[in-house]
């Protein structure tokens, strides 16, 4: 198995909430491709300490470590070479960014990524940055409740909604997804079903079940933009990996009143599981937005609850 070679790297954004590419030359490898600034960590060398030099080295900049946070962890696998890119966000930086090594770099809205073209290993942070931090999973209401629930939760915090309706039957849960997504045209709305009835309403964004995640082979049956899965072990974080899926829920983090029977796995096992992924990873189970701070630090991606935003 070929060495392990990690990378400090940063998303970078300005004032105005873009964010900054710098693209790679074509004599390197996956050269030709955008990417996020940053470079290797040196042996001994602590990982943040890595980040400010790189910055410093490549572009010119100061970064705030106070408005620096973990984004995500990747650890990816090339024929030819595996990486770990350790990603930060930076909020905040001293300096004008140019490319001192004569590379060319762009400021960017979040909304305009797709339009460029990345490094395989860099899929994960891309939608790292376009998901949101605080997803909230909607409770057993009927079916007119519901508007009223997305506004409230909006309200408390909530960036997203996960349509979860198990106790409707499956024609009226889409009918409904879709009635959601009309009613917040600006909102991400993920339907909690399955991928076949998905398919035929044309559902933008789908969540899998774990038994769900488990019998499918590859997202590419799948053609809306984001597919997620519920995730409980370390075989279903890796077949989420196989299949490609967009993020994943790991549950449960914290005792919950809906399953107080189950142990829960506590943050020291979420904070491995995390680091073992290659996915950005909603904390899940008994947690709240008091708690999110705990899971950006661990390197998830958010919270994902229920209760908090009742």
């Amino acid at each position: 198995m070929s060495k392990l070679i990690h990378v400090a790297a940063a998303a970078i954004f300005n004032d105005s909430g873009e964010l900054l590419l710098a693209l790679r030359d074509k004599a390197q490898h996956q050269g030709g491709l955008w990417e996020f600034p940053g470079g290797k960590v040196e042996p001994g060398e602590e990982v943040r300490s890595a980040l400010a030099r790189e910055l410093q080295e490549e572009l010119g900049i100061e970064i705030d470590q106070s408005a620096t946070v973990p984004l995500i962890q990747v650890p990816f696998h090339y024929p030819d070479k595996s990486v770990l890119l350790d990603v930060f966000r930076v909020n905040r930086f001293m300096g004008q960014p140019y490319g001192r090594e004569g590379q060319p770099l762009n400021w960017v809205k979040l909304a305009d990524l797709s339009g460029y073209q990345f490094p395989a290993a860099n899929t994960p942070i891309v939608n790292a940055l376009q998901l949101p931090t605080a997803l909230a999973i909607t409770p057993r209401l009927l079916s007119v409740q519901y508007c009223e629930y997305i506004d409230k939760a909006l309200q408390k915090g909530a960036q997203a909604v996960m349509l979860r309706a198990k106790h409707l039957a499956e024609t009226e849960q889409l009918n409904l997804y879709q009635q959601l997504a009309e009613a917040f045209p600006e909102l991400l709305v993920i339907w909690n079903g399955s991928l076949d009835a998905a398919n035929r309403a044309e559902v933008t964004a789908l969540h899998l079940s774990s038994e769900r995640l488990m019998q499918l082979n590859s997202r590419e049956t799948y053609r809306g933009r984001w597919l997620g899965a519920s995730c409980h072990t370390e075989e279903q974080i890796r077949r989420a990996e196989q299949i490609g899926a967009d993020y994943i829920t790991l549950s449960p983090v914290q005792k919950t009143a809906s399953h107080p029977e189950v142990t829960p796995m506590g943050w020291a096992e979420y904070s491995r599981l995390v680091r073992l992924s290659s996915l950005p990873v909603y904390a899940l189970g008994g947690v709240s937005l008091a708690d999110l701070e705990q899971t950006l630090q661990a390197g998830g991606q958010g919270i994902a609850a229920i209760r908090c935003f009742c």
